[in-house]
C-alpha cells in the first residue's frame, strides 16, 4: 500500500515538472511577439483586452470550459478522476503567471533572436508533453477534451488535435477582431509583415502560432524514445 502511494505520488510530480515545461513553453512563446501556441491564444488574446486579469487565470478559465466540454461529450463516462483536471489546470494556470513572471526581462530584438525563441518553445513543449504523458498522472484540459472527442466519435487522436486547435485559433481571430479590429492581436498592423516579423506588440496568431501548432508533434517523435529510455533506467 505504501509502495502504491509513493508510485502515486512520483507520478503526479513527474507530470507536474511536465506541465511547468509546457507552461513555461507558453511564456517563452508569448515573449517572442510571433504568435503563442493555439493552446494559449484565447487566455492571451482575452488577457489583452483584459489586463487585469493574468493569462494563467484566462488559462484555467478556459479549461474550465474544456471540463464542461468533456461532460457534454463523455456524459456517464466522464469519471470523478476526471475532476483532478481542476486540481491541474489551478496548478498550469499558476505555473504560466510564474514563468511570465521569471520572464519578465527578456525583451528580444531582431526576428532572429525571436524565432530561437519560438523553437526553443516548440522543443521544451515537446519534451514537456512527453514527460506529462510518460508518467500517466494529469494532463492538460485541452489534451482531455481531443481525448473524449475521439473516444466518442472513433477518430484518430491527432486529427482531432488539429481539429480542435483549428477552431481554437479561429475563435481567438474572432475574438481579437472583436476586441481590436483585426485577426492577429492587439497591435495596429498595417500590413502582414507588421505579424510576421513582430514589428508591433501583442501578437497573439502569427507565424509562432504555426510553428507551435505542428513543431512539437514532430519534435514528439524524438522526445518519446528519449523519455522512454530515462524512464526504463530510473526504474
Amino acid at each position: 500500500m505504501a509502495s502504491r502511494t509513493v508510485n502515486i505520488i512520483v507520478r503526479y510530480a513527474v507530470a507536474s515538472v511536465g506541465l511547468f515545461m509546457i507552461a513555461f513553453a507558453i511564456a517563452l512563446a508569448i515573449k517572442s511577439n510571433l504568435g503563442t501556441a493555439p493552446l494559449s491564444c484565447m487566455a492571451y488574446v482575452l488577457n489583452l483586452d483584459m489586463p487585469g486579469v493574468s493569462v494563467g487565470t484566462f488559462t484555467f478559465l478556459v479549461n474550465m470550459l474544456y471540463i464542461l466540454i468533456q461532460l457534454a461529450v463523455l456524459r456517464r463516462r466522464f469519471k470523478a478522476v476526471h475532476l483532478m483536471q481542476v486540481v491541474a489546470s489551478v496548478l498550469f494556470g499558476y505555473m504560466i503567471d510564474l514563468s511570465l513572471w521569471m520572464l519578465e526581462w527578456l525583451e528580444p530584438a531582431g526576428f532572429g533572436i525571436r524565432l530561437l525563441l519560438i523553437l526553443a518553445a516548440a522543443a521544451v513543449t515537446a519534451l514537456g508533453t512527453s514527460i506529462e504523458v510518460a508518467a500517466n498522472a494529469w494532463m492538460v484540459s485541452a489534451e482531455m477534451t481531443v481525448a473524449a472527442f475521439s473516444s466518442t466519435f472513433r477518430k484518430e487522436f491527432g486529427k482531432v488535435k488539429m481539429v480542435m486547435d483549428s477552431s481554437v485559433v479561429v475563435i481567438s481571430a474572432l475574438l481579437a477582431f472583436i476586441f481590436f479590429g483585426n485577426f492577429f492581436g492587439s497591435g495596429e498592423f498595417t500590413g502582414l509583415a507588421d505579424v510576421l516579423l513582430a514589428r508591433t506588440p501583442g501578437v497573439v496568431i502569427g507565424l509562432g502560432t504555426l510553428l507551435m501548432a505542428f513543431l512539437p508533434g514532430y519534435l514528439m517523435r524524438f522526445t518519446d524514445p528519449l523519455v522512454a529510455r530515462f524512464s526504463r533506467r530510473a526504474s
